[in-house]
C-alpha cells in the first residue's frame, strides 16, 4: 500500500505517479514491514489550500478567495475597491439630479465605464484567488508523519 508523498492519498498498486496530484510516488513513500502488519510513512500538506473553493468564496464576495488563502489586506483591498466602484458609479446621479439640465448621456457613458471597470477587477479578483491557492499550497513544505 503507497500513499502520495506530496498530498497524502492512497495510490494504486505499482502506479508510478498519483492520481490525485500527479506527484512522482518512486520516492515519495515508505513501507515497513514487521510480520503481519505494515507502516507506512508518508507526507502531506497540512495548510493546503482548495483553489476551487477559494473561486467559489470570490465569486460569491469579492476579496474573500484572498482571506482564505491567508492574503487579508489584498482581500480588503479588494472589497473596498469594488464597493467604492459600485458606489461611484451611483454617485453623479444624485448629484448632477437636475431634471431640468440633466444630461443622461454624459451619466450613461459615466456609468458604463465604471461598470466596466469594477467588471474587469471582479474577474481578474477571482483569477487571483485561484492564484493565491495555488502559490499557497506550491510555497508551504509538506509536513512528514
Amino acid at each position: 500500500m503507497a500513499f502520495c508523498s506530496r498530498c497524502g492519498s492512497q495510490a494504486k498498486e505499482g502506479a508510478q505517479f498519483c492520481d490525485r496530484c500527479g506527484a512522482p510516488l518512486s520516492t515519495g513513500f515508505q513501507s515497513y514491514s514487521q510480520g503481519d502488519q505494515t507502516t507506512v510513512s508518508y507526507t502531506y500538506r497540512k495548510d493546503e489550500k482548495e483553489a476551487i473553493l477559494a473561486v467559489i468564496l470570490s465569486v460569491l464576495i469579492p476579496g474573500v478567495g484572498q482571506i482564505y488563502c491567508g492574503k487579508v489586506g489584498r482581500g480588503i483591498g479588494i472589497l473596498v475597491l469594488l464597493g467604492l466602484l459600485s458606489l461611484v458609479s451611483f454617485v453623479p446621479l444624485f448629484f448632477i439630479m437636475d431634471p431640468v439640465d440633466f444630461n443622461f448621456a454624459g451619466f450613461f457613458a459615466l456609468y458604463v465605464l465604471l461598470s466596466m471597470i469594477a467588471l474587469i477587477v471582479y474577474i481578474w479578483q477571482i483569477y487571483d484567488a485561484y492564484r493565491c491557492a495555488v502559490d499557497c499550497n506550491n510555497a508551504a513544505p509538506p509536513v512528514r508523519y
